[in-house]
């Protein structure tokens, strides 16, 4: 299974956030319409952030989880007897 570069997706959301403030700054006289879906926009790259976010603090977990689990792992190991 491909990695996934979390980072990678959260700055491109950050970056693409700030072009849509900017474009709605540019286009604040326009209509109505183009207003509504540069907000519509910027709503679900919020949301996509917010999940990113959420896989970044899971992944995070996980690593702490497999680190704490090797450790426990490494005080129960058996001695080989010949």
């Amino acid at each position: 299974m491909p990695t996934v570069n979390l980072e990678l997706q959260m700055k491109f959301l950050t970056e693409l956030n700030e072009a849509l403030t900017d474009a709605l700054d540019r286009y604040a006289d326009e209509g109505a319409d183009k207003l509504a879906e540069l907000n519509y926009m910027k709503q679900e790259v919020a949301r996509a952030r917010l999940v990113i976010a959420e896989r970044m603090d899971h992944d995070d977990d996980d690593k702490k989880s497999d680190r704490r689990s090797r450790r426990v792992a490494a005080g129960f190991q058996e001695a080989a007897f010949s």
